[in-house]
């Protein structure tokens, strides 16, 4: 707003309801980009500054904690109850993280889930960087980050790993993991 001495000032408020429905989305969608983000960078920084090994570790830490934390909001916010793989699939829907992969949940029998990455942005990055990451990543620190979530979802949880890279075929999916919870 332009004040009356010329100059400019704002309200306290970023005023999201004055936003339309297509603007919410848009700011939703580049939020879940800058929480990926913000993801990479703190993780790059330890793995610069003192090393992989430390900054995978500090990774996982913060993944135990914010899973919970996130489920327990996101089920709350968007109203789904239960603890079962169709609940865990509402929520992840809903997740920052989620939201910035390409990807589909496919019901195979009561009691899993099969979670298939069509297009992943760290695994682009990664094989862009073209250290090789990929194969740490996906294969050692993903199968244990899956594990993290669903079992902050519900503690029966488990993920096995059935197609990860470099195996998964570049052109058709990125990765394929089943999700269950054992009775």
């Amino acid at each position: 707003m332009k004040e009356a001495n010329g100059g400019w000032s704002a309200e306290s408020t970023a005023q999201l309801e004055k936003l339309s429905k297509a603007e919410l989305i848009q700011l939703v969608r580049l939020y879940s980009k800058l929480f990926l983000a913000v993801d990479a960078f703190w993780y790059l920084a330890v793995k610069e500054i003192v090393d992989e090994d430390t900054a995978t570790a500090c990774d996982l830490w913060v993944w135990e904690r914010y899973s919970p934390y996130e489920f327990k909001r996101l089920m709350s916010l968007m109203n789904i109850k239960g603890n079962d793989l169709e609940a865990f699939a509402a929520a992840s829907s809903f997740s920052p993280w989620f939201s910035n992969l390409n990807y589909r949940f496919t019901r195979e029998e009561d009691n899993k889930l099969t979670f298939t990455v069509l297009e992943c942005p760290t695994l682009q990055a990664l094989r862009r960087e073209g250290a090789g990451r990929e194969n740490t990543i996906c294969q050692q620190v993903e199968p244990r980050l899956f594990q993290i979530i669903i079992q902050s979802f519900n503690p029966k949880g488990k993920v096995i790993p059935i197609e990860l890279p470099p195996e998964a075929s570049k052109d058709s999916i990125c990765c394929r993991w089943q999700f269950s919870i054992e009775e």
